[in-house]
């Protein structure tokens, strides 16, 4: 099934070629705003494909209307016919604004990717988590005009965020911050567990028409996409307060959490060494819970994660 989809985008691709490889682009030509959309940036987060597809044919069969211009790009498709989450370095861990010296085919791409996101609007980009997840959300730090266009978007009630001078990872900097630190919004909406299902499918597809219509009003119609936040809810701010570190090869959770799971201060969440347990911290909501790949002793036996768990709780205000 994979296979099909990446051999339609590319069937599609002949036909309206991007300024990189692997991107398809159209160009409705009643104004200049520029939407790009990223889908499998992590190779086996595929389960954006689908509705990328699906909005692709109905805007070509003018089932879907739109005045200005709309980039696709697969991230990594080699990661992705190989089942992993990348190849060699971590594609969303790569887009630095300096030039990499490190060259690897994630970093390379990565240069690529950033031609095109310096021609956006806005970037929007889809991931999925790598276990169950009880809703999708919008993940980012806080940006004013990104968060904006999140809630006018709308699609989800979750935003999980961070103070606005803190990076996302120590790894390297993501897609979604690229684009932001050139002051434009920089979208990621996380669309539940990893793989294709009809419910990303559809939340997908949503947020690309959500984002089209949108786009449309701001270049045409003048409106300020603030105003259009305003007429939406709020969405149900989540601040990233404490993430785990993986402190050795043994250290593992115990049992397999949700995305989103609550949990209370003082519950038994892992441990780091038989006899050496950690604890939750805080109440909070557990995100990205990791379950790496172990031999049979317990120890990881493939590229160790930075964190175990991320947990997050409940912010009544914006933070800044």
């Amino acid at each position: 099934m994979l296979t099909q989809y990446l051999e339609t985008f590319e069937k599609l691709e002949k036909r309206s070629k991007g300024i990189i490889n692997d991107c398809i682009h159209l160009d409705f030509k009643s104004h200049n705003g520029h939407i790009v959309i990223g889908s499998i940036v992590h190779g086996n987060e595929t389960g954006s494909l689908p509705g990328v597809l699906q909005v692709i044919q109905n805007l070509i069969d003018k089932k879907i209307k739109y005045g200005g211009k709309i980039s696709f790009f697969l991230g990594n498709k080699k990661a992705s016919l190989e089942n992993k989450r990348f190849i060699e370095d971590d594609l969303n861990r790569s887009f630095s604004p300096l030039e990499n010296n490190k060259k690897s085919s994630e970093k390379n791409r990565a240069e690529e990717i950033k031609k095109l996101l310096n021609t956006c609007d806005l970037f929007l980009d889809f991931h999925q988590t790598n276990k169950p997840c009880l809703e999708p959300f919008y993940i980012f730090t806080m940006h004013s005009i990104s968060y904006s266009w999140a809630r006018a978007i709308g699609c989800c009630n979750i935003f999980v965020t961070r103070r606005s001078n803190t990076p996302y990872s120590a790894e390297g900097m993501c897609s979604d911050e690229y684009v932001r630190l050139l002051n434009k919004p920089g979208l990621t909406l996380e669309l539940g567990q990893q793989g294709i299902s009809e419910k990303a499918t559809n939340t997908c597809k949503l947020a690309i028409i959500n984002s089209m219509q949108l786009m449309d009003l701001i270049q045409l119609k003048k409106r300020c996409i603030h105003n259009l936040a305003r007429k939406k809810n709020e969405l149900n701010i989540l601040q990233i307060i404490y993430s785990e570190k993986f402190k050795t090869q043994q250290t593992k959770l115990v049992k397999e959490f949700i995305n989103l799971e609550k949990v209370t201060k003082g519950q038994l969440l892992g441990a780091f060494l038989p006899g050496q347990d950690f604890y939750a911290p805080q109440d909070g909501y557990i995100l990205f819970p990791q379950y790496p790949m172990r031999d049979e002793k317990g120890i990881v036996i493939e590229t160790l994660p930075s964190h175990i768990y991320t947990l997050t709780k409940q912010a009544n205000r914006l933070l800044k």
